[in-house]
């Protein structure tokens, strides 16, 4: 038996097609939209469910104005992980945060070392390299770039990238510039690193299931 269309659905199809066509412009587009929806990312990795998971971010370099940025960004990432049900046992970040800071003063502990010390299988490990709210210090376009791993803390090996990627997968964060625009007071200006903080977040976790290719406020 074959399912009937609606006559709504045909309508607003060719809708659509008499759209494009009147333009000129390529008529695939609107259709294809209706019928699948937005362009979509596919995961770049799939974490284990099972595995106990932590997200640990270092900031070696103070690129960050503030420590307390590196929780922003972590807690981001693991609520959005634990929205979309990727690992049944997320581990509280601070945790991992705490664990590294108290070994600072001699060796900084290892990503490994980092993950055991708070029970999780896996790390979930992002170095910062930039974090600006305006580049080249005139337009409020905020922007940042961290590289990630995922790293086994049980067995001592790398998941993911593959090793030819040694620093990690580049992420870069771009937002949308606000023209006329520039945080100038203190809390102006906390809350729009404590937004950026959150967008990188965000763009961490997405790096491990599939997601709508476009964000409102994201480049």
């Amino acid at each position: 038996m074959h399912a009937r269309v609606q006559p709504s659905v045909v309508a607003l199809l060719l809708a659509a097609l008499a759209i494009g066509s009147a333009g000129g412009c390529n008529i695939v587009g609107p259709a294809y939209y209706f019928i699948h929806g937005p362009e979509k990312t596919p995961a770049a990795f799939t974490l284990d469910k099972k595995r106990s998971t932590v997200v640990f971010v270092d900031d070696q370099n103070s690129i960050l104005p503030r420590r307390s940025l590196r929780m922003e960004i972590a807690s981001a990432a693991t609520q959005l992980i634990q929205t979309e049900k990727l690992v049944d046992d997320m581990i509280d970040s601070r945790g991992a945060i705490m664990a590294a800071t108290r070994d600072r003063d001699s060796e900084p502990m290892s990503v490994v070392a980092v993950g055991r010390a708070v029970k999780a299988d896996v790390v979930i490990y992002v170095v910062v390299d930039g974090f600006t709210l305006t580049p080249g210090g005139v337009a409020y376009m905020p922007s940042a770039r961290v590289r990630v791993k995922v790293v086994d803390a049980v067995n001592d090996t790398r998941l993911w990238p593959q090793a030819e990627i040694e620093g990690g997968a580049p992420l870069n964060i771009n937002m949308h510039e606000k023209p006329g625009y520039r945080p100038t007071s203190p809390s102006q200006i906390v809350q729009a690193e404590n937004e950026l903080a959150n967008e990188v977040g965000v763009a961490v976790a997405e790096l491990f299931f599939e997601h709508e290719a476009k964000r409102p406020n994201r480049k």
